[in-house]
């Protein structure tokens, strides 16, 4: 594989792991009267905001790439809370998890165990230096994750290097820009992820610079992702304004004009043997 810009720079700081271990229960999704945490009934609740449910296409991502990995080995590189791990498992794919946040890892291992299943491996670890040996995955599965590292391209080396020969990069929900939620971000002095703080890193990049970065793969597929405006669960004046105003008039618009506003771009990729 050709050397990727950037590719060896230093590990994301411990800033980073600490919001990701503050930020790791997706609490705020949970609402009035919250379940306790990690408890069947906080996974119950939240599900439907997290990502396989909240954006179908991920799910008929997901669908599509079980069927074909059934019985193959997989990498979730950000696994959070584990939602996308335990659609591959339930579809008989076998499963290793890491994430940056010891928070999440543990609860994710609830989560498996309330639902009946056990990955591989699950592993707190950096996307920039993942434990594995090089050709160990025959997939490496990656949602929303990338654009948090510092280095995309560095992460993207690493996730190269632990594939076989072909196999299979899947990575969901890069930030793209320019884009409608970027936009009305700025705008609207609104932050994106949480409404306390956002991660120290979050790195939007336009559709030529993403694609430049899968030097030593072949894409496969590409897809402008979450064009649309989607549901929130934020309260208050602005939130009203978004789901009363800008969301029907937003949404209305031809989706020809609508993808070239995508907030996320998801890209499958072959490794270059």
């Amino acid at each position: 594989m050709a050397s990727l810009p950037g590719a060896r720079k230093p590990n994301p700081s411990q800033a980073s792991r600490v919001y990701w271990n503050t930020h790791a229960d997706r609490a705020e999704y949970a609402g009035e009267s919250c379940p306790a945490v990690a408890t069947p009934e906080f996974f119950a609740r939240i599900r439907p905001w997290m990502s396989p449910y909240r954006f179908p296409w991920i799910m008929d991502r997901i669908e599509r790439e079980a069927a074909a990995l059934r019985g193959k080995r997989l990498l979730d590189v950000g696994c959070g809370l584990g939602f996308d791990a335990l659609e591959f498992m339930r579809r008989g794919v076998r499963v290793s998890v890491i994430d940056i946040s010891a928070h999440a890892v543990a609860l994710a291992w609830r989560h498996f165990a309330v639902s009946g299943v056990r990955p591989d491996v699950a592993s707190i670890a950096d996307a920039l230096s993942l434990p594995f040996a090089d050709e160990t995955f025959d997939a490496v599965w990656s949602d929303g994750v990338l654009y948090y590292t510092g280095d995309m391209p560095g992460a993207l080396h690493e996730i190269w290097r632990v594939l076989r020969p072909g196999g299979r990069a899947i990575v969901s929900h890069l930030r793209r820009r320019p884009s409608w939620l970027d936009l009305l971000s700025r705008l609207g002095h609104e932050r994106i992820e949480f409404k306390d703080t956002e991660p120290p890193v979050s790195e939007a990049r336009s559709e030529r610079e993403i694609l430049a970065m899968f030097d030593g793969f072949q894409v496969v597929e590409k897809t402008r992702d979450q064009f649309r405006a989607r549901p929130i669960a934020r309260r208050g004046w602005k939130a009203a304004l978004y789901r009363r105003g800008f969301r029907p008039l937003y949404n209305a618009i031809p989706r020809a004009v609508a993808e070239r506003w995508a907030s996320k771009l998801s890209v499958t990729a072959l490794k270059i043997a």
